[in-house]
């Protein structure tokens, strides 16, 4: 297994040393402050701009291609909009990110299975799924992994069962359901959840409450997307389906067959598909969903980044909250309080259409409104202060293990 660890790391560093590119040489990050809804309204006619790119759906930090520059600052300042530059060249950034994850392969050499595992670098799809093996080999009375689909270019999407119930969801116990990596450039998500199987399996005799209740996990909801966001754009966010000649990619956290909306734009980022469940990922997410619909209890939705913590409805404005609204607070205030005691940052709880803009057909509506999941919740990450999706792989086991007490938190109450 150490050899074959080894080989595999060569390819990898080979693979990302050579890979080409998209470039974001000259891309802008501003931070957003809007005053008002009708400042949030304008800003919001910028969302399908080729070159804008709203890292996150409140638009608090949109990314501006060069040319548009100038004009983007003409706008915020005719529309007393605040701002503040947060980073001048995205580019660097990622650029900084790569050499990191390369002199941290060259000095590691094999970056994957137990004997190595850390969190100090973001790992590959065929690391994680290593680790995941290795684990369900290890403890079998506790762990089950499964390949529940396939993607469009042919890589297996796996889930993990962690029950005390010989890894098998036992029927009698609040099922946790858990996905990340939906959208692909959302690395620090992906991370955190398996740094949560991580502490389940490796450390279960220190969570003996959490593990009242049976987990199911999806760490990569997007294997397409989050390989193509290592090798070929750092910034892509959707899967890699072939929509049309020109444009890749369907969003799949619009795919979901709860308040889909129909779009003509098939090169957007938040393209939703031909029709609702249109998608290879979206169909084994919600397959696994309904094979434990006895028992769901809980769904989450891991993402980055924004520091909030998100209940349902998103699909209307005014908004439309679950009929339990109130219970959802309660959890997501919980769970900020956990973070901010362990020194992380202090999460906004709300509603999302109230803190972010509307959105058909995403995933934790689908869980409430179809699902039927009792509670469900949106995380957004931190972003680790200034940069983003690029967090900086020494910052991510802080988040990883801060994104741990909300896990914990809101498996307490259930």
């Amino acid at each position: 297994m150490r050899s074959s660890l080894v080989a595999f790391a060569a390819i990898a560093l080979v693979a990302l040393a050579s890979a080409e590119q998209v470039s974001y040489r000259d891309y802008k990050v501003y931070k957003i402050d809007v005053a008002s809804h009708d400042q949030l309204e304008l800003l919001g006619r910028w969302r399908e701009v080729d070159g804008v790119d709203f890292w996150d759906n409140a638009g608090r930090r949109i990314m501006i291609q060069p040319a548009l520059q100038e004009k983007f600052e003409a706008f915020l300042n005719v529309n007393k909009i605040s701002n503040e530059l947060i980073i001048p060249d995205v580019e660097a950034t990622i650029e900084a990110e790569r050499r990191y994850d390369l002199q941290y392969r060259r000095t590691k050499g094999a970056t994957s299975g137990r004997a190595t595992v850390d969190f100090d670098h973001f790992w590959s799809t065929e690391e994680i799924y290593q680790y995941l093996d290795e684990l369900a080999a290890e403890f079998p009375n506790l762990v089950k992994v499964e390949t529940v689909g396939q993607t469009h270019e042919g890589l297996d999407i796996k889930s993990v069962t962690i029950s005390t119930t010989n890894g098998q969801v036992s029927g009698t116990k609040p099922v946790i359901f858990i996905d990340a990596g939906v959208h692909a450039r959302e690395w620090a998500a992906i991370m955190s959840t398996v740094y949560l199987i991580h502490e389940l399996v490796e450390h279960s005799d220190l969570y003996a409450n959490m593990l009242q209740k049976d987990w199911v996990i999806v760490p990569v909801g997007n294997p397409d997307g989050y390989e193509f966001s290592r090798t070929s754009n750092r910034m892509w966010r959707k899967n890699r389906f072939p929509v049309t000649i020109l444009c890749s990619g369907v969003d799949l956290n619009r795919n979901f067959n709860y308040m889909w909306a129909a779009s003509s734009n098939a090169c957007s980022d938040t393209y939703p598909g031909a029709s609702p469940e249109s998608e290879r990922e979206t169909q084994a997410i919600v397959g696994l969903m309904k094979r434990y619909a006895a028992n769901l209890e809980l769904y989450l939705a891991v993402h980055t980044y924004g520091d909030m913590i998100l209940y349902p409805f998103g699909y209307a404005w005014p908004f439309i909250p679950v009929s339990n609204a109130a219970e959802h607070i309660a959890m997501g205030e919980r769970a900020r309080a956990a973070v901010l005691a362990v020194g992380g940052p202090d999460y906004e709880v709300g509603n999302s259409a109230e803190i972010l803009y509307t959105a058909f057909g995403a995933s934790d509506d689908y869980a409430l409104g179809e699902g039927g999941f009792k509670y469900g919740f949106t995380l957004e990450l931190t972003g680790g202060g200034r940069q983003g999706f690029d967090l900086p792989a020494e910052e991510l086991s802080r988040v990883a293990s801060q994104t741990f007490e909300i896990f914990r938190s809101m498996a307490g109450d259930v």
